[in-house]
C-alpha cells in the first residue's frame, strides 16, 4: 500500500506539469496535504460501495481505495483530462477495486447504483451537497464532506433530511485541523455515536 501511495504521488507530480490536477504550491506538501488528508476518513467509510463526487485528480478516492481493497470505489468526475489521468493511475498502479464514471452528477442523476458512502472533497458544503448525494444514498448510507472549518453553528445538527456529525482530525504537516462532516439519513440519527457531537482522530 505504501508503494502504492508513493506511485499515486510520483504521477500526481509528473501529469500536473502538463495538466492542472492540484495547485502548485501544494507539490512539496503532497502528501499532509492531500494524501494524508485523504485518507483521515478511513475509520468512516462505511459498506463495501463508495462514491467519490468531483474527484479531480482522484483525492480522496484513489488513497482510500489503496488502503481499503476490499471495497468498490466510482470515481466520478466531468472533466475527461482528469479521467484520462486516472485510467493512467488505475493501470499503473494495477488498481482493480476502483470504477472511474466521467458524468456531471449533479445533471445526470441516473445510471449509478445507490452507495454505501459518498465522498465529497472540496465540492461544496454539507447542505448544499445533500440534495445532490441523496439521490445516490443507501438507506443506511452516510456521506463524508471534508472541510477546513467547523461548520457554522446552525448547521452542525443537520436539517429534517439528516443529521450531522463532525469529526476533527489533526494530520501531521498540517498546522490547523481538518473537520470531516458525516450526514446521514434522519431517521437513522439514533445511532450510537452520531449525536452531533464533535470527535476527534489524529493521524
Amino acid at each position: 500500500m505504501i508503494d502504492q501511495l508513493a506511485g499515486f504521488a510520483t504521477l500526481l507530480q509528473k501529469w500536473n506539469r502538463r495538466v492542472n490536477l492540484i495547485s502548485r504550491q501544494d507539490m512539496n506538501r503532497l502528501v499532509s496535504r492531500h494524501l494524508m488528508d485523504s485518507l483521515s476518513a478511513y475509520p468512516w467509510v462505511h459498506g463495501p460501495s463508495v462514491l467519490d463526487i468531483g474527484t479531480g485528480a482522484g483525492l480522496p478516492g484513489i488513497p482510500l481505495a489503496i488502503a481499503l481493497p476490499k471495497k468498490r470505489f466510482y470515481l466520478c468526475d466531468r472533466m475527461s483530462r482528469r479521467i484520462r489521468f486516472l485510467h493512467a493511475v488505475c493501470q499503473e498502479l494495477k488498481l482493480a477495486n476502483v470504477t472511474l464514471v466521467e458524468k456531471n452528477l449533479v445533471a445526470a442523476a441516473d445510471g449509478l447504483p445507490h452507495f454505501d458512502t459518498i465522498l465529497a472533497r472540496g465540492v461544496a458544503t454539507a447542505g448544499a451537497l445533500w440534495p445532490t448525494a441523496s439521490v445516490h444514498l443507501s438507506k443506511q448510507g452516510r456521506v463524508i464532506v471534508y472541510g477546513h472549518a467547523l461548520a457554522e453553528e446552525q448547521d452542525q445538527t443537520g436539517g429534517e433530511e439528516y443529521r450531522l456529525q463532525e469529526m476533527r482530525c489533526d494530520i501531521p504537516g498540517i498546522a490547523h485541523p481538518h473537520y470531516l462532516q458525516l450526514m446521514t439519513w434522519a431517521d437513522d440519527a439514533r445511532q450510537p455515536g452520531n449525536d452531533g457531537s464533535v470527535e476527534h482522530c489524529n493521524e
